[in-house]
């Protein structure tokens, strides 16, 4: 997510020339922050490890025992393998090997968890009754538990074939899908084990893990619903909830089950954040500012924490805050651009331009190709060039330099509509009206509808000596947005 947040300089008299389209004191259009001076960029979010995932069937599957060990009748021996009554027993003759028995060798390794010796007792069984369902069971969970999950697959679809009534076999099949990557099948397995068995928060987490590993974001959503509603404590099915409604863009939804994590797991640095990100996309931003607090504290070394800690509060406007939050992710992380021009954009709205100038001088030194940081940088020195007690060449110089910063703005970034009406703003300041309207026009060109853009141009005419082009804009902004129009009138009449 990358929000700009623009706002205008405001030279001489005129204070109500802009930057995006909306007078100083006006209502904040979306995607601005009324009184803002500059580009404020909301900053991605941290790209964390992944978490493991404890209780997902999926990740960590249920140790199963092997099917005569858990108490299921032992099926009658097959035909094939059924002795012959003699009338005079033979003691030299060893009695046939039955599947049954192979099978019963293997439950003996298999409990004592020597899973490489069940393998050939357990062929051998499959081979002499393909039908035997425990049997091709403890095929699957042997070579599963040996990590030979693609050669589980077969056995154990076998095994829920021959009894679909069996969900160990499916929950067994579906761990070892997830295992190989084979998430849409993982989830499959997992919905066949939800319907042979009562609801289970576990297998309903697994169940939305794979669905979401699968693309399956929707269903995904459900299934981890479905795990909260019976587990509300369920702290890792309520982040992945969280996790799949931010991508989906649900941000309030998001935030809200990210707060139900933290707290449930209130030293857990990662919910907190998350938290914050979820609630600063919704716009909920002194919640935002809230859970970077407690993450920032967990984690105090996390320069993306204090960037973000830092946006938040300078999308509430607490300027000294905001200001100390992202000084310390500078800190934290010197060379970091991104925070630096929103360091700039904050101590500009708190005039600090001096600092404003220093702190983009150093990054435009590091990176001269960075449109925002040149665009900031006009802004500062537009700025500062208001402050009081600046003689006329002091002015001139710094509006100058205003100049050169949006003509860089622009340079390296010549689509961007008020790079171009603001390089026309300081243009205009510097009394090179013909200029400041072609940069206005450019504006105007490239976003139709921009009212501040508009406005600025029809001074420009008015200034020029051309009232008749100033009256012909004055009607199309009177058509667009009749306020600002209103407010133009009495400089252009």
């Amino acid at each position: 997510m990358r929000e700009h947040i623009v706002r205008s300089i405001g030279v001489g008299g005129l204070s109500l020339l802009l930057l995006l389209g909306a007078p100083f004191g006006a209502p904040a259009q979306q995607g601005e922050l009324a009184g803002g001076l500059g580009v404020f960029v909301d900053p991605p979010r941290a790209r964390r490890p992944a978490r493991p995932r404890e209780r997902a069937v999926s990740a960590s599957p249920r140790k199963y025992t092997p099917r005569r060990a858990r108490g299921r009748s032992t099926p009658a021996p097959s035909p094939a393998s059924t002795p012959v009554a003699e009338a005079t027993p033979s003691p030299r003759r060893t009695p046939p090997v039955t599947a049954e028995a192979l099978n019963e060798r293997a439950e003996a390794a298999i409990t004592a968890g020597r899973f490489a010796d069940a393998l050939e007792p357990l062929r051998q069984a499959v081979r002499l009754k393909p039908d035997f369902a425990d049997a091709q069971y403890n095929l699957g969970f042997a070579l599963a538990s040996t990590g030979d999950h693609a050669g589980a697959v077969g056995p154990l679809q076998r095994a829920a074939q021959l009894d679909p009534q069996d969900a160990e076999a499916y929950e067994q099949l579906a761990s070892s899908f997830t295992k190989l990557g084979r998430h849409a099948e993982a989830a499959a397995a997992f919905e066949q084990v939800d319907r042979l068995k009562p609801p289970d928060p576990d297998t309903l987490y697994a169940l939305g893990v794979a669905r979401e590993a699968s693309g399956d974001a929707d269903r995904a959503i459900e299934a981890f619903r479905r795990a909260v509603s019976l587990r509300p404590d369920h702290a890792e099915a309520l982040f992945d909830l969280g996790d799949a409604l931010y991508a989906k863009g649900r941000y309030p939804e998001a935030a809200d089950a990210y707060r139900q994590v933290a707290r449930l797991t209130p030293l857990n640095a990662e919910a907190h954040e998350n938290h914050g990100d979820a609630a600063r996309a919704a716009g909920r931003f002194p919640e935002a500012s809230a859970a970077y607090r407690e993450a920032a504290r967990l984690r105090p070394a996390d320069a993306d924490v204090r960037h973000h800690l830092g946006y938040s509060l300078g999308r509430e406007r607490k300027w000294q805050e905001a200001a100390a939050a992202l000084r310390e992710s500078l800190r934290l992380r010197p060379d970091s651009n991104e925070a630096a021009v929103n360091l700039a954009w904050v101590l500009n709205n708190s005039g600090q331009f001096q600092e404003s100038i220093d702190t983009l001088t150093r990054v435009i030194a590091r990176q001269p190709d960075l449109p925002d940081a040149h665009f900031n940088l006009g802004v500062a020195y537009g700025r500062l060039a208001q402050a009081g007690g600046r003689k006329d060449a002091e002015k001139k110089t710094l509006l100058g330099q205003a100049v050169g910063s949006f003509t860089q703005a622009v340079r390296l970034r010549p689509d961007w509509a008020e790079a171009h009406n603001n390089l026309g703003f300081a243009l205009g300041s510097t009394g090179r009206f013909k200029e400041a309207i072609a940069a206005h026009v450019e504006a105007v060109r490239l976003k139709p509808d921009y009212a501040g853009a508009l406005f600025n141009l029809a001074y420009a005419y008015r200034r020029s000596g051309d009232k008749k082009q100033a009256m012909q804009v004055y009607q199309q902004l009177t058509a667009l947005n009749p306020g600002l129009a209103q407010k133009l009138y009495p400089l252009i009449k």
